[in-house]
């Protein structure tokens, strides 16, 4: 039995709306032909695994090498630590405290990162909270207000009643200050793979792919896996890249990032606990503070509203 036999399966299950019995496919398949019959066991599971059954700070990688992208270079990095919250890494370049960097894992998108800590030739990159949405600056403006529109109950303007014709000249000025303030929004869902299932939380996300945290790293690269977004919807994407707690995806068909708006996000809490090989000596506060201008989600939405109006 091949990999691709149970994965077309899978996906075909999916397609027809019939839930499939959960079988371990890849493992059983190396017990065929080995003269017993523990290669055709279906093994039942009373529901798929959901949590994270590793340590936040679980991956040491041993020459793992990626680029890091520092002011506007590509520089090449040695990923000493790697988790959600963060990275290890050892380079030859000098940043200061609070610089942002793109740490580049494998093709496609990055994780966007603020340097943490500098000691002894290694430096401590603390990632982004929120989700990253990779777009125009007008296709994104009105994805958030209505994400804020539909999500959250305080806002009593509807989108349908602004006026979005666009003004160039306005655009560009008022969108790029708003820029420079961030939002709290993360959203969140889960893959699915060989009958199996894992939370993921959405990092960057384009119509061409999504970079992810994802507890298990054991994806096969080309393996054809479904991304859950709940409310957002069910998509089928191809395993890029895996490395630690990231990996990247690449859609099989375009991803309207419109569909976005219709499942709830999480809002990033004021408190987050920083893995422990991030905690700089003499600052334990977080980069992604006022510092950088984070937006509430009434700012964002005044703001939207505002530009929108126009």
């Amino acid at each position: 039995m091949s990999v691709e036999a149970p994965r077309n399966s899978f996906r075909a299950a999916i397609l027809s709306g019939e839930k499939p019995a959960l079988v371990v496919t890849d493992k059983n398949s190396q017990l065929e032909g080995a003269g017993g019959e523990l290669g055709s066991v279906r093994v039942p599971r009373a529901e798929t695994r959901r949590g994270n059954h590793r340590g936040v700070n679980r991956h040491r990688l041993d020459s793992e090498s990626a680029m890091l992208l520092f002011k506007g270079e590509p520089r090449p990095v040695e990923v000493v630590n790697l988790s959600s919250g963060g990275a290890m890494l050892r380079c030859d370049i000098a940043p200061r405290l609070w610089d942002l960097v793109e740490l580049q894992l494998g093709e496609g998108l990055g994780l966007e990162g603020a340097v943490r800590w500098i000691k002894d030739g290694a430096i401590g990159v603390e990632f982004a909270h929120e989700t990253r949405i990779e777009c125009d600056r007008q296709q994104r403006a009105e994805l958030l207000l209505s994400v804020i529109q539909r999500s959250f109950p305080d806002d009593h303007v509807r989108l349908d009643e602004l006026d979005v014709e666009e003004d160039v000249e306005a655009v560009e000025e008022d969108l790029g200050n708003r820029d420079e303030k961030r939002h709290p929004l993360i959203w969140k869902g889960e893959i699915h793979y060989a009958h199996d299932s894992n939370p993921v939380r959405l990092r960057n996300v384009s119509a061409g792919g999504a970079l992810v945290d994802v507890a298990v790293d054991d994806y096969p690269i080309g393996a054809e896996v479904l991304l859950d977004l709940g409310d957002a919807g069910q998509f089928f994407t191809i395993v890029q890249w895996v490395c630690g707690d990231q990996a990247g995806l690449r859609f099989v068909q375009p991803f309207d990032l419109a569909c976005l708006a219709n499942a709830r996000p999480d809002v990033m809490p004021h408190s987050w606990t920083v893995p422990s090989f991030l905690h700089a000596d003499d600052d334990d506060g977080s980069p992604w503070s006022e510092k950088w201008g984070r937006s509430s989600i009434d700012e964002i939405r005044t703001d939207l509203e505002g530009f929108l109006k126009r």
